[in-house]
């Protein structure tokens, strides 16, 4: 029943509509052959006029309760369809349940999954506390279409990529450089007590380095006090290519805390901005080896 018409409304509108078709009845049996013509071009006029109004209202959407657009356009996306479905159900479950602790706690763990669906719908995907993140990475850097990636990565502990996980994302990048699939280019924030006295810096993450650049790696290095006036430049984060842009937050072990990857253009054309910025403060890695090499 439409909200706004009530019981009584739907009568008076049940009676009027049997008073006129009895009118129209007699009218009819009463008429003359060319009465009864102009009465048919009438009411199909009427019915053209009364089609014509309701598509309308259907591309507007008017007619359409809110729940049925949603169904509508869900099918669409199958999966998504089928996740919709079981939350539809597991919510009205929910909804039986009579016990207030249980529903208010119940309504709280709602809240923090409907934010979390919020994120989702912005193109953001969270990673806390894992190492799983790094599936995601080489599904990206394999993905078609991805010929660019480009990587800014904040060294403050010499653990940095030493575990297994960050040696395999390391072979990655160098077989997909190697083959041509994929072009990396990464500039390399390296935190001040990482450096010796002879301006370099210490190992193991020196080695991480020599192996990138003896495989071609376009690599720039930057001490991270010369960062001091532009602290929103410290940071580490990928870009894969136009596609999206994942940022990673270290613990004091190297392993990852946090690691958010956003699929969401503006927040691409951000972080090229910030790579561009990078590039000004930090220095080929190329002219660190020669110079050093030239001290010794």
């Amino acid at each position: 029943m439409h909200p706004v018409l009530g019981k009584n409304s739907v009568r008076s509108v049940v009676a009027a509509g049997g008073v006129i078709l009895a009118g129209i009845c007699v009218t009819w049996w009463l008429a003359s052959p060319r009465l009864q013509l102009a009465l048919v071009t009438v009411l199909l006029l009427v019915n053209i006029l009364l089609t014509l109004r309701g598509t309308a209202r259907l591309r507007e959407g008017s007619t359409l309760p809110g729940s049925v657009e949603t169904l509508m356009q869900l099918a669409k996306s199958p999966g998504i369809a089928s996740i919709h479905d079981s939350i539809a159900s597991s919510l009205l479950t929910i909804a039986s349940r009579k016990d207030p602790i249980y529903c208010r706690l119940a309504v709280q763990s709602l809240e923090t999954l409907a934010l979390n669906c919020q994120r989702l719908a912005m193109g953001t995907i969270e990673y806390p506390s894992t190492e799983s993140w790094r599936v995601v990475y080489e599904e990206l850097l394999r993905s078609p279409g991805l010929y660019l990636y480009r990587s800014v990565s904040f060294v403050e502990t010499q653990h940095y990529w030493q575990d297994g996980p960050g040696r395999q994302s390391t072979l990655l990048n160098l077989e997909l450089h190697d083959k041509g699939t994929v072009n990396i280019e990464r500039i390399v924030i390296v935190a001040d007590h990482l450096w010796e006295m002879d301006g370099f810096i210490s190992d193991p993450i020196r080695n991480w380095l020599d192996e990138q650049h003896q495989h071609g790696i376009w690599l720039r290095v930057v001490r991270e006090s010369e960062l001091a006036g532009e602290s929103d430049l410290v940071s580490d984060f990928g870009i894969y290519g136009t596609r999206a842009v994942g940022t990673q937050l270290a613990d004091v072990s190297g392993r990852t805390a946090r690691f958010v990857l956003c699929f969401d253009f503006e927040r691409v054309e951000q972080a090229e901005e910030t790579w561009k910025r990078l590039e000004v403060f930090s220095k080929p890695y190329r002219d660190i080896l020669d110079r050093t090499n030239g001290s010794r």
